[in-house]
């Protein structure tokens, strides 16, 4: 899910940087190593090589899985203490997501039901046809 750039504070990228960086551009669940800034695709997969031919080549086949994030562990975005911060990948950020993720589609599906609405969908004028 995209982030809300506006439900953050305007040092958000300094705060997220000093976060990756303490944790030396390693996901904290998993341990997967992370691209840094301004490093090259090159660059980085040659480090990986260093460390783990299986790295390397999951990097040559999914990049996505090497971006490192900063998720806030409360899911509010106005908390920034360090004890709510942890540097993820991509992919332990959404598993760790999830649960919050479904239960605000949840909501918000709840809300659409309840929304009345003034028009009548296509489906909805073709399943009164068929009474």
């Amino acid at each position: 899910m995209p982030m809300n750039r506006k439900k953050y504070p305007p040092d958000w990228k300094s705060i997220a940087l000093a976060v990756k960086t303490n944790a030396d551009w390693t996901c904290q669940e998993c341990q997967r190593p992370c691209r840094r800034p301004n490093e090259s695709w090159d660059e980085f997969k040659y480090r990986l090589a260093k460390k783990s031919k299986a790295l390397y080549l999951e990097c040559c086949e999914k990049k996505i899985r090497f971006v490192l994030t900063t998720a806030h562990l409360d899911h509010d975005t106005t908390n920034n203490a360090a004890s709510n911060l942890k540097a993820l990948c991509s992919v332990c950020h959404l598993r760790y997501d999830a649960k919050f993720h479904a239960a605000n589609a949840a909501k918000t599906r709840a809300k659409r039901k309840r929304k009345p609405t003034s028009k009548k969908s296509f489906r909805s004028d073709k399943e009164g046809d068929k009474k």
